[in-house]
């Protein structure tokens, strides 16, 4: 067998078609003819010919990788996952995965870093939550619990219940201490703080709705407990 043509694909300038004995082989990323040296006029051999079509699987899984990353970052089990649903071979998951890794597009700890700051600006949430959801995404347990300090959970707790104030404000709920405690309690306890952080957080944010709002219940029962 030999190389008869080497042909840039119509609109797709990354892939081109490789012609052998004057028929069409197959489609491959030019990077592979690149990385395997081919060339017009050279002989395939059956060693090559199966070199080539699983370096040409490696390049065609390695680009749906990267396709899928340009999204957000991901986790090592997220990018195993999402190739074992396109059909990709187990060895060329882990071959992928291995060369995502070596160029530093998949590290668990800077995606789990990604993750707590992305949560902390738009969904804020406890640490137990924040944990259990890098946990869910393979980011093994000391990474987690690394990344994500309890310490600072009253201020997401904070900055989480700031958001849901101005609602309550809106609707009313701000006015009456046990419909603030009730509502804005639940809230946080979904939100995976704890029992105590939430408790504070009440607290103090009733004593800073207190004080935007002129016309609220006087009465001030905040040691009473969260239902």
């Amino acid at each position: 067998m030999q190389i008869t043509a080497i042909e840039p694909q119509a609109n797709k300038n990354e892939q081109v078609n490789l012609f052998v004995d004057g028929q069409r082989l197959l489609t491959v990323n030019v990077l592979v003819v690149e990385r395997l040296g081919l060339a017009v006029g050279q002989e395939l051999s059956p060693e090559l010919l199966a070199r080539l079509r699983r370096e040409a699987a490696l390049q065609q899984a390695l680009d749906r990788a990267l396709n899928y990353l340009s999204f957000r970052p991901r986790s090592r089990q997220e990018v195993h996952h999402y190739l074992r649903r396109r059909g990709v071979a187990p060895d060329l998951i882990e071959a992928v995965l291995e060369r995502l890794t070596e160029l530093g597009l998949v590290d668990d700890r800077a995606f789990a870093t990604f993750w707590v700051e992305s949560r902390e600006r738009f969904h804020p949430e406890g640490a137990r939550a924040l944990q259990s959801e890098l946990r869910a995404r393979g980011v093994a347990p000391e990474i987690a619990a690394e990344v994500v300090k309890q310490e600072d959970d009253e201020e997401r707790a904070l900055q989480a219940g700031r958001k849901k104030v101005r609602v309550l404000l809106r609707g009313g709920a701000a006015r009456n201490y046990e419909a603030f405690r009730n509502q804005l309690g639940a809230f946080l306890l979904r939100r995976g703080f704890s029992y105590e952080t939430a408790k504070r957080v009440v607290r103090q944010l009733w004593h800073e709705s207190r004080a935007s709002a002129a016309d609220v219940d006087p009465a001030d029962p905040t040691d009473e407990p969260m239902d």
